[in-house]
């Protein structure tokens, strides 16, 4: 049995994303009806396709397939020429097949993908970041890196200045950077700061926009406290020159003068004053929160898939730890923050539903024993364990600013972690201009903790209405309370929150906003708020 066959054009030339095709003939020579198997070989063969792929040819009659190539546009069609081969294989007959050769060469395309992480870089001194690479092209890549700030304000390593880059792998890069002035005292400052990724040959590089948002060396508090100090000082000083003691008495005068009255011992120390109580009304979480401060959220990147909201914990809060009482015998202290030892809030009981609702594979959820609105010994320990989570991911990952220990102490329930609990699990797309949902709600919580540096008690009361709206969220299986509207006072707060944190004032509670909310960065950090 024989045949011949031919395959026309012998060589093609195809673009990523393209198709070009090729026909093969074969004509029957033998004496017999036969029938040929066709199929593609060689590295073409992922994104080739020939049809027919039997044909039923007679004695003496010819037949015909189309070979059609569309390589995909990535780096899985490297650039250049490729041979291929077309095997023809008898049914009767399979030892006797032969192989058709050709070549496809695919033409070269570059494509490239850069992320600074993290976008907003926060440091009092320098501050680091890293510059990912991705080569999504089909051919080698060369790029050099550079950055550079209009306002000439910063200086700034980046290690290596060029990278050589495989088609579909990625290369990092480091950035250093650092202010050109300290400063001090005052408010933040943010750089904005671009970095350039240029291919080799290619004159448009492709840019990415940062911002390297400065830090004071000295927070308000802390010259406050100074102020204070210096004016207690000054007045002690005073009071020593002024102070003039008579030493023209007699030794006789002295020794007839009476002895002073002695003063009465053992009296009992005042009370504290007792904690404003919480709202009897849930009046104040949704509706009233629209001017409270702005909100913002992310991807929930230390919570689980928590079920319900506490429904475990529900029993473990039945007889837990008694709060200690405060000093002297007196009224136990409240907060914020709160610590161990503190009076039973709502604001606690919320944070410990939070905690609870984490998920069962996250190490800081809150599980077994716990007492409702009071940190006991778990409710401690899980906090802690939140707090450095938080922290770990924005340092590791870029994921959050992880600027909870700027205000609050490990263990503490503070402002930054508050806004951090309240921020998690908000959509960015759930937050946008005209929305009304529960996660609005959150949004405005968030933002209320991040702007307080001062909390009077009408500004607690607030507070605990949010909570009680929260703890009902997680009691009832994660079904919202209430609602709330994102509208144009909503975006006010919110662009006033981004200058306080050094972020764009955009007034959309955009990624890098979520992301700051979640990683404990707060108006005024360092100051507890009460």
């Amino acid at each position: 049995m024989t045949w011949w066959n031919s395959l026309d054009p012998a060589a093609v030339t195809v673009d990523p994303g393209g198709r070009e095709t090729v026909r093969l003939r074969v004509r029957n020579t033998g004496d017999t009806v036969e029938e040929f198997r066709l199929g593609v070989v060689g590295a073409p063969a992922g994104w080739s396709r020939i049809e027919p792929d039997v044909l039923r040819l007679y004695p003496g009659s010819e037949g015909t397939a189309e070979i059609s190539f569309a390589p995909p546009r990535s780096p899985d069609a490297a650039a250049g020429p490729t041979p291929f081969g077309i095997r023809v294989e008898p049914r009767e007959n399979p030892e006797a097949r032969d192989v058709v050769e050709g070549q496809v060469t695919v033409t070269p395309f570059s494509e490239i993908r850069a992320e600074l992480l993290p976008p907003t870089v926060v440091g009092r001194f320098r501050g680091r970041a890293s510059l990912a690479v991705d080569n999504l092209g089909n051919t080698p890549l060369t790029a050099a890196l550079t950055l550079r700030d209009d306002a000439g304000r910063l200086a700034y390593e980046v290690e290596p200045t060029a990278v050589q880059v495989a088609p579909g792998r990625a290369a990092f890069a480091k950035l250093t950077i650092r202010p050109q002035q300290v400063l001090w005292t005052g408010s933040g400052q943010a750089h904005p700061l671009t970095v350039s990724v240029r291919r080799s040959g290619d004159e448009q590089a492709h840019e990415l926009p940062g911002s390297f948002d400065q830090r004071p060396v000295l927070p308000r508090w802390l010259l406050s406290l100074g102020g204070v100090l210096a004016a207690l000082a000054v007045a002690s000083v005073v009071a020593w020159l002024t102070y003039a003691p008579d030493f023209n008495g007699s030794a006789r005068e002295n020794q007839a003068a009476g002895a002073p009255a002695a003063v009465a011992q053992g009296g009992e120390k005042e009370k504290l004053d007792d904690a404003p109580p919480p709202p009897k009304e849930k009046a104040g979480g949704g509706r009233g929160g629209t001017d409270s401060g702005t909100g913002g959220g992310g991807e929930e990147r230390s919570s689980g898939d928590g079920s319900g909201g506490g429904g475990s914990s529900g029993g473990g809060g039945g007889s837990g730890e008694k709060a200690a009482s405060g000093d002297g015998g007196g009224a136990a202290r409240t907060g914020p923050p709160w610590r161990r030892g503190y009076a039973s809030d709502v604001v606690v009981e919320y944070a410990q539903r939070r905690l609870a609702a984490l998920g069962s594979k996250n190490p800081c959820t809150l599980t077994g024993h716990w007492t409702p609105g009071v940190i006991d010994s778990n409710t401690e320990a899980k906090l802690i364990c939140y707090q450095k989570a938080v922290v770990r991911t924005g340092q590791n990952s870029g994921n959050n600013t992880a600027q909870i220990f700027e205000t609050d102490e490990e263990g503490t329930l503070g402002r930054a972690t508050l806004t951090s609990l309240w921020a998690q699990g908000i959509r960015p797309d759930a937050v946008r201009s005209g929305a009304d949902s529960w996660e609005v709600v959150q949004l405005q919580a968030a933002f209320w903790w991040a702007s307080q540096a001062g909390i009077s008690d009408k500004d607690l009361d607030r507070d605990r209405a949010y909570a009680e709206y929260g703890v009902d969220y997680f009691k009832n299986g994660r079904t919202a309370p209430t609602t709330a509207r994102y509208n144009d006072n909503t975006a006010a707060h919110i662009k006033d929150y981004q200058a306080s944190v050094g972020l764009p004032a955009t007034g959309t509670a955009d990624s890098a906003t979520l992301q700051a909310l979640v990683g404990g960065s707060v108006h005024n950090p360092g100051v507890t708020g009460r």
